[in-house]
């Protein structure tokens, strides 16, 4: 069953900003019907039970994805030496 719902309403009831819903409109993700009440235009959205919540996506990080800090902060700190050093002795001269 859809049901039409103003902008704002459906920003709410998704808690999407506004302005996240109408570029949404624009780019034609979400449904849209323009209706005319007295001299002013105003578009609604077709709101469907299965779009009421954004749908979240959750990543696990696999094994490959998991970062060893430690060694990358030692690898990171030993290239931050050699530049120091480099930078000292152009700057002795």
């Amino acid at each position: 069953m859809e049901e039409l719902v103003s902008i704002p309403k459906y920003a709410a009831q998704t808690r999407l900003s506004i302005h996240t819903v109408i570029k949404k409109t624009m780019n034609g993700e979400l449904k849209t019907v323009v209706q005319k009440e007295g001299e002013k235009e105003v578009t609604y959205i077709l709101f469907t039970p299965e779009n009421k919540s954004p749908s979240l996506s959750i990543e696990v990080a696999s094994e490959e994805d998991i970062i060893d800090y430690k060694k990358e902060y030692e690898v990171l700190h030993k290239e931050f030496l050699i530049l120091k050093t480099k930078y000292e002795k152009l700057c002795v001269k």
